[in-house]
């Protein structure tokens, strides 16, 4: 089963990802653990993401659970890898097929984006 993770959201859109998930039948996690098999995220470039990669998981978009909310059942994470998480076993799904990345562009105004 799915034991996910979120990374880099604030509420209410992690109450609902974290609602939309449970409710088709994933376990939540507030921190990776060894159980853990999903981390969504934000941001594809954070520690928690290096982390989770590192410890086997796979890192997908908030874009996986929305399209698993609509057909009602886990669908192929390949379209909504984030950045760096290797997965052979979504073939045949191309980048055409991925949401737009969910991080924000670089600003160059003097801002700095807030770490997650």
């Amino acid at each position: 089963g799915v034991v996910l993770v979120l990374s880099g959201f604030q509420n209410p859109l992690r109450a609902h990802l974290r609602a939309a998930a449970v409710a088709l039948g994933a376990q939540y996690r507030p921190d990776w653990t060894e159980d853990s098999t999903h981390l969504v995220c934000a941001f594809a470039r954070t520690p928690k993401a290096a982390r989770a990669r590192q410890l086997g998981g796979v890192v997908v978009s908030p874009g996986w659970v929305w399209e698993c909310q609509r057909l009602q059942k886990r669908v192929s994470c390949g379209p909504y890898l984030l950045d760096g998480s290797a997965s052979s076993s979504s073939e045949g799904e191309g980048p055409e097929d991925a949401p737009p990345p969910s991080r924000p562009s670089p600003v160059k105004v003097g801002k700095r984006a807030r770490p997650t």
